[in-house]
């Protein structure tokens, strides 16, 4: 039976248009939307997230001066702190061929700070010959930052996030939180206490207390593993720690 591996890598290949305009400008990720190969250009979605305006006004007055890696590219729409491009470029100049050739599924592709963050399903057969072929391409600097096994494609999938932590609380947390934070038990500082809660939904404070901590840890837990997934850059101490003031 086919064991899927979930893996995420850190890759750097050079004259690359996401790459250079990310590392000079670290206040700012792009999160790959859509990568298509029409004849002999390759043609790319990216959605921008900022860290701050002043990031993002940044980034977007240099953007011109990155042509050199890049046929074209548009600003589609800005909105806060983010944005969304498309970019053309000559096939030849891409990772396009190299990575698309191994024997792996890319579900997730983010850059940041100079760096391309991969996550890919690879068969688990077939796991260490496929790192290996990646690795021994010419040019490019890999770094393995984890290897999991994929749960369920529900890690996947763009479903609401409050859907799937509604799902891992029971009834008594999801009561027991809405009723705390209507007391504003979350608020600092706090508007109510444990013994408030507990006396009353007419149960002990150490129930009370554990209903909380439980539900809190759930929900700290899915949304900890969601940023995670969608942004790994962020659990990438090497290089996020110099950005980080």
């Amino acid at each position: 039976m086919m064991s899927l591996k979930k893996v995420t890598l850190r890759l750097w290949h050079p004259e690359c248009w996401s790459i250079e305009s990310t590392k000079d400008h670290p206040g700012v990720c792009l999160v790959t939307k859509g990568v298509f190969k029409l004849e002999k250009e390759v043609r790319a979605n990216f959605h921008l997230i900022a860290e701050s305006y002043d990031a993002l006004k940044e980034y977007m007055d240099d953007i011109r001066n990155y042509d050199r890696y890049a046929k074209e590219v548009y600003i589609i729409g800005k909105s806060d702190l983010e944005a969304d491009i498309h970019a053309r470029f000559p096939s030849h100049a891409t990772f396009y061929d190299k990575v698309f050739s191994l024997e792996f599924m890319p579900m997730r592709v983010s850059i940041s700070g100079g760096y391309e963050y991969w996550t890919i399903l690879i068969d688990e057969e077939k796991l260490s010959d496929t790192l290996n072929r990646l690795l021994e391409i010419d040019g490019i600097d890999v770094e393995v930052l984890s290897i999991a096994n994929l749960k369920s494609f529900e890690d996947e999938e763009e479903e609401d996030v409050v859907s799937q932590i509604s799902r891992k609380l029971s009834m008594k947390q999801k009561r027991v939180l809405i009723e705390a934070y209507r007391r504003g038990y979350f608020e600092w500082p706090r508007k109510t206490s444990v013994d408030e809660l507990a006396r009353s939904f007419g149960i002990a404070k150490s129930t009370c207390l554990h209903h909380l901590r439980i539900a809190e840890s759930k929900i700290m837990k899915k949304i900890i593993e969601e940023l995670k997934d969608k942004e790994p850059h962020l659990m990438d101490i090497k290089t996020s720690a110099k950005y980080l003031f």
